[in-house]
């Protein structure tokens, strides 16, 4: 039987499309090119071998492929499989594919989806940052996140399940009820890194599991990036929590630049690591400073519910005392602070920064840590 013969064994232009993009997941450009040359994925297959010579001149790799019919066996299997999980594959041209990614100058064929989230919705943001996140970068991942749940802002919160910020993000979204994407730099056939998989399950129920890899491939080098330029594209904007000078939140953020999104980057202090990553996206521009989630959702243009927030912002303002103030100002933007930087920081009198802390402490504001370290309560 030959190659053209097979291809009315496949009536259905899904098998084709995921063969496409089995053919072309790490050159995205060059698929859609063929789509809008030749209408359907179909035809691109049907195509007469000399005129796959002429367009694909000596790369022999991508003709060799759109020529071997064992392609469409696999794709047909795939889509069985996709079928027997609950996968669903969602190809460009369907009305459920997400209108953010077809912005894009390089959005995936297809995407396996696990799940039930709204990729459509208006408000989706993505929160990244490093694995070796600190306790304050995690607090922040679950005070944002609540924070905007409390001004009425319910949107879709996409991270890439990996270890630090990215799983304290999904932690959050579940903890508080909003939906959750988590996208995956491999197949959907396993879950990366391995011991988040009972927490890729509650996101399944929660929101969804996303990739545009075909099963059985593996998370290589390549795939985060690749993953790193979804979780981009789909979000309004990109919040990166706590970063050092390299690392997949960086190329995350200007990505999501360089697809006309919105970044912002949480300051941190400049003699601190972990957060010089964020402080040079602000300095070069790439980043806004998130200074609070009230700035934020008005800089998105997003409208609230007018609720009663007092409770959420009565650890960051404090109206009764001008020292007190600045004591909690200086720990919201500092995990943790010693008795000396804090009395460097507000210039306080020793007596007077006693007593403050103390009382704030009773208050239920800060927490005192061993060898005179305190961080908000």
């Amino acid at each position: 039987m030959s190659f053209h013969q097979l291809c009315f064994m496949y009536p259905d232009e899904l098998v084709y499309i995921v063969a496409l993009n089995k053919v072309f997941r790490y050159n995205p450009k060059v698929s859609n090119f063929l789509l809008r040359e030749f209408g359907s994925a179909e035809a691109i297959f049907r195509l007469d071998k000399s005129v796959l010579m002429e367009i694909f001149n000596k790369r022999y790799r991508f003709f060799d492929q759109l020529s071997d019919s064992s392609i469409l066996f696999w794709a047909k299997e795939e889509i069985s499989w996709a079928e027997s999980k609950g996968v669903r594959i969602i190809h460009i041209n369907d009305n459920e594919y997400p209108e953010s990614l077809k912005e894009c100058f390089d959005p995936p064929l297809i995407l396996y989806l696990y799940g039930d989230a709204n990729l459509n919705q208006e408000k989706i943001i993505s929160i990244v940052g490093t694995r070796m996140s600190t306790k304050y970068g995690t607090e922040c991942c679950r005070k944002i996140i609540r924070e905007l749940l409390d001004y009425g802002c319910s949107p879709v919160i996409v991270s890439g399940l990996a270890y630090g910020v990215d799983i304290a993000s999904h932690k959050a979204a579940l903890e508080y009820g909003l939906s959750t994407v988590a996208v995956l730099p491999n197949g959907l056939d396993r879950i990366y890194p391995s011991a988040h998989h009972e927490i890729a399950k509650k996101i399944s129920r929660q929101g969804a599991v996303l990739s545009e890899f075909p099963r059985a491939t593996e998370s290589l080098k390549i795939n985060f990036i690749q993953r790193n330029r979804l979780i981009a594209a789909l979000s309004k904007a990109t919040i990166v929590i706590e970063s050092r000078e390299k690392g997949g939140a960086l190329i995350t953020a200007e990505l999501a630049q360089s697809y006309s999104r919105e970044v912002f980057a949480l300051p941190g202090r400049i003699s601190d690591p972990i957060s010089s990553g964020c402080n040079n996206l602000i300095f070069r521009n790439i980043a806004n400073i998130f200074s609070s989630t009230k700035d934020f959702i008005s800089f998105m243009g997003w409208s609230t519910e007018n609720k009663d927030i007092t409770k959420n912002e009565k650890q960051l303002f404090y109206s009764g005392s001008p020292e007190k103030e600045k004591i909690l100002v200086a720990l919201r933007t500092n995990s943790e602070l010693s008795f000396d930087e804090i009395l460097f920081i507000t210039g306080a009198r020793i007596q007077s920064l006693c007593e403050s802390l103390l009382e704030l402490e009773l208050e239920g504001y800060i927490n005192s840590l061993a060898g005179k370290r305190y961080s908000l309560a």
